[in-house]
């Protein structure tokens, strides 16, 4: 089974006031984090979706020779639904799964990413998601099932109605770390400073 890991980065980050996926936790960009962490587990490939700060994105990791595709939306004002949208549409072909991450998740692990990975794999239904705080999110594998619904998204919910719908068989994965995001410098600055 061939898996692309997809994170998210096309949006605006306005209550960052810049863009929040370059930002540093230890030396390492919130981008550099997530990709890293994907990087060494069983997905085959990964992805960035790029939108507003794409070209800051594209230099920042032209410089650190990530080897990491990038796939630009222009329609990135649209919302994360067009950008997961875009994804699908590109990578459906190629690929029998993908799983969508948030580069803001900044407490997801390595060990984490591959949980989901390896439910995906025992359980073998259409989606496994993150658990946390009573609702389910991302990250989340997605079948190749689905993405004909993903490829059909728009606006700013995300794959989120996917995760309830009764068309689909869903498993939940408990990933607590999943409920801290990023949003604000200052949340980024409490994040730092319990490290």
């Amino acid at each position: 089974m061939k898996i692309a890991g997809v994170i998210m980065a096309a949006g605006q980050s306005s209550r960052f006031n810049g863009c929040k996926h370059l930002a540093k936790v230890n030396e390492h960009s919130l981008l550099e984090l997530t990709f890293e962490a994907l990087q060494h587990t069983g997905v085959n490939d990964v992805f960035i979706i790029t939108g507003r700060w794409h070209k800051q994105i594209r230099d920042f990791l032209g410089e650190k020779n990530c080897k990491v595709q990038l796939l630009f939306n222009p329609n990135w004002q649209a919302g994360i639904g067009n950008s997961i949208a875009l994804a699908v549409t590109k990578l459906a072909q190629d690929y029998d799964a993908i799983l969508i991450a948030l580069a803001d998740q900044v407490a997801i692990t390595q060990q984490d990413y591959q949980q989901l990975l390896d439910e995906f794999a025992l359980q073998q239904k259409d989606i496994v998601c993150a658990n946390y705080q009573q609702t389910r999110g991302v990250p989340a594998v997605f079948s190749k099932t689905t993405f004909a619904q993903l490829s059909k998204l728009d606006g700013d919910k995300g794959a989120k109605k996917l995760l309830y719908s009764s068309e689909f068989s869903i498993v939940d994965c408990p990933l607590e770390s999943a409920a801290i995001d990023i949003d604000t410098q200052q949340q980024l600055d409490n994040f730092t400073k319990v490290l």
